[in-house]
């Protein structure tokens, strides 16, 4: 077979939520969506449970929408980003009804508006209870396939993005299975968006598919851009303990509802903890269900008394999960750990959803662009990624259409495509994705960041180049490592237990780059060493 060639206007990295309202909103633009899967299959948007956060209630508003937003942001959210994605959120809604989705309603019309930690309203905007992301993902799917101006590549990976003498010509990547060097795909074009989602799959927990592991942030890094806020990683309190990889999530409206969290005493912990108990924030209950299993307790989801027999009706993908596992919610306790949920850091973008390179913009999980700081509110993200899509497409609709010179022949030419054994590499992607959730995991300290960045180098030096995906994995845990490290504080869900407090000398984002990560990798190691060498502290 030979090399594929495209030359869209656009080219999408992602077939998300983001990725597809890109798309859908540049028209008349030619836009090339790509997806490493077949479209909709696999991708955290469409396992989302939860919905999309707006004020629809009469009692609700934007601005306290946004009080929320910056309370749960704890100091590091941009105010102006936060804004402006809130003033947008009816319009979203609005968006998505035209085009098919349908969410659930009173029989007055209104919105059955859901409730989750950390909001001051009920201002959930759900679709068939916990099947939000399905019925989103299908109207977004659906109308993707019918524009005409919308290209879509199922299952290809993008391996790099093609630069030269600091100017972006497109991406290059392979057909998925094929292991023919010929089998490249190579998309021409001056405007590259990244919407690849998060990297929970570098955690041995997580609910997010085992194909998000940061690819989008190795791609944007590797081509210059600056990186940002990698240390914040969202643990939801809630995944369902059944031993499945990935996690199932147990939806967070499930509390909204009246479902209590207990141990295996019956004791609910969290009124001890918090004046809003089991709707405290993310960061909180989970950082407590972390404490309870660290002193050898069990916990469970309780959802007997206050939800009971409607339990099914109201949340029947957990349901569907708790049947699986021989578990009936309305009689029995549902065993549940924290999980890897969400990135909130990511390729730093403007407000524009720009990248620090020209012609790379990132929208989604992908993208860090301040709106969440240190700790994201439950259903921001899907609105989020839905807004700065339709900004980014809008901001690339402002420009006139870029011709670029063709440069395929040459990048085929000196391309050499990363290897992909995918055997050999799995025991390397377990070690790492254990050592990420034991040491860099709810709660982190100097000695197991130390840990953590040891597995990491030896993992790395024992398989370069054994695996593409393994390579991306070890570069965005070794950002993490970073930022991690130099945040010698606790704030909102990055949880230190040698620095409690919050300092607000650390009242600031941590932005790194490809050079300078690897620079601070050099520094942590010489120090570590005389720390190993000194006999009086164990690492």
């Amino acid at each position: 077979m030979t090399d594929s060639i495209y030359s869209p206007d656009v080219v999408i990295v992602g077939g998300g939520v983001a990725g597809l309202n890109a798309a859908l909103n540049l028209a008349p633009r030619k836009v090339c969506v790509i997806t490493k899967n077949s479209l909709g299959i696999n991708t955290s948007s469409s396992w989302a449970q939860g919905g999309i956060a707006a004020p629809f209630a009469k009692e609700d508003s934007n601005e306290s929408h946004i009080s929320d937003t910056l309370a749960t942001a704890k100091g590091l959210a941009k105010s102006e980003v936060v804004r402006e994605v809130i003033s947008e959120s009816i319009n979203i809604i609005k968006d998505l009804e035209n085009i098919g989705v349908e969410f659930d309603k009173n029989p007055d019309g209104t919105f059955n508006l859901g409730l989750e930690a950390a909001h001051s309203f009920n201002r959930i905007v759900k679709s068939k209870g916990d099947s939000s992301g399905i019925e989103i993902m299908r109207g977004l799917t659906e109308k993707v396939r019918s524009c005409n101006h919308i290209t879509i590549l199922e299952n290809v990976s993008i391996d790099s993005i093609m630069m030269e003498n600091n100017t972006i010509y497109g991406v290059i990547g392979h057909l998925n299975n094929q292991n023919l060097p010929e089998n490249n795909v190579v998309i021409e074009s001056p405007n590259v968006i990244l919407a690849t989602g998060g990297l929970g799959g570098i955690f041995a927990n997580t609910t997010n598919p085992r194909t998000s592991y940061g690819e989008g942030i190795a791609l944007a890094a590797e081509a210059g851009a600056a990186i940002t806020d990698m240390e914040f990683v969202q643990f939801h309190p809630t995944g369902l303990d059944f031993g499945l990889d990935p996690t199932p999530l147990a939806t967070e409206a499930i509390r909204g509802e009246g479902a209590t969290l207990v141990n295996q005493h019956n004791e609910r912990f969290m009124l001890d903890v918090h004046p809003q108990a089991e709707l405290a924030s993310r960061d909180i209950i989970a950082q407590s269900i972390f404490d309870q299993i660290e002193k050898g307790n069990s916990v469970f989801l309780d959802c007997r008394e206050n939800i009971g027999n409607d339990f099914g009706k109201q949340f029947p993908q957990v349901q569907s999960y708790c049947d699986n596992a021989d578990i009936d919610p309305s009689s029995e306790l549902i065993p549940i750990i924290p999980v890897a949920h969400y990135h909130i850091g990511g390729v730093k973008t403007d407000l524009k959803g720009r990248s620090s390179v020209d012609g790379l913009w990132c929208c989604g999980e992908v993208a860090a662009t301040g709106i969440h700081g240190a700790n994201r509110l439950a259903s921001n993200s899907i609105l989020e990624s839905l807004v700065f899509a339709k900004i980014v497409a809008e901001e690339i609709n402002k420009c006139p259409i870029k011709k670029i010179d063709s440069v395929s022949q040459s990048f085929i030419k000196t391309y050499k495509e990363k290897t992909r054994n995918k055997i050999r590499a799995k025991k390397y992607i377990w070690q790492l994705r254990s050592s990420m959730m034991r040491n860099l995991g709810i709660v982190r300290n100097s000695k197991s960041i130390i840990r953590g960045l040891r597995d990491i180098v030896r993992i790395e030096r024992e398989s370069k180049g054994l695996s593409a995906k393994l390579n991306d994995m070890i570069l965005v845990s070794k950002f993490i490592i970073v930022g991690a490290y130099k945040r010698k504080e606790s704030r909102g869900c990055h949880l230190r237990s040698d620095y409690v407090t919050e300092n607000d000398k650390y009242k600031l984002n941590i932005d790194q780059n490809l050079d300078s990560m690897e620079l601070d990798i050099q520094k942590i190691l010489d120090k570590a060493q005389l720390r190993i060498d000194d006999k009086n502290v164990a690492i």
